[in-house]
């Protein structure tokens, strides 16, 4: 039996970790965590992928706490594949987030067959710039 692929998700929201992990469990191992701190604790030479909200806090607006654990992860963990979500439409924190080393943009409700699918690639392939590159060319024609 082959070992399964560590995925750290942070997210502010309890039920929303539940649902990811209920949802994930039988083909990832789920590390959760509802704060920077935590994960911070949490992101290791184990985790093979991180999964970052963008707001961590639903009733600040102007929040972009999950920017601010991007930016420390690629710091901490270059090789480390980040991988954003947003439940809002903010084409600004998209943007940033690429800019600032994220390897992919989710927005939320995640369709989960295609979370899977990008989870599985970039665990087996590590962080794949060319990736990245045609998220920004396709947000850059849908602007």
């Amino acid at each position: 039996m082959s070992l399964m692929v560590r995925v750290l998700v942070l997210d502010d929201r309890e039920d929303y970790l539940r649902a990811l992990t209920g949802a994930l469990r039988a083909e990832f191992e789920i590390v959760t965590a509802k704060t920077i701190a935590e994960a911070e604790q949490s992101l290791d030479p184990t985790v093979q992928v991180a999964l970052v909200d963008v707001r961590l806090s639903e009733e600040d607006e102007t929040n972009h706490e999950g920017l601010t654990f991007l930016r420390w992860a690629k710091a901490k963990s270059p090789t480390t594949p980040v991988l954003m979500m947003s439940a809002y439409r903010d084409f600004d924190a998209v943007v940033d987030a690429l800019n600032l080393g994220a390897d992919y943009f989710f927005s939320k409700p995640i369709n989960l067959r295609e979370l899977r699918s990008w989870l599985r690639e970039f665990a087996e392939h590590g962080v794949m710039p060319e990736r990245t590159a045609e998220l920004k060319q396709r947000l850059e024609r849908e602007r």
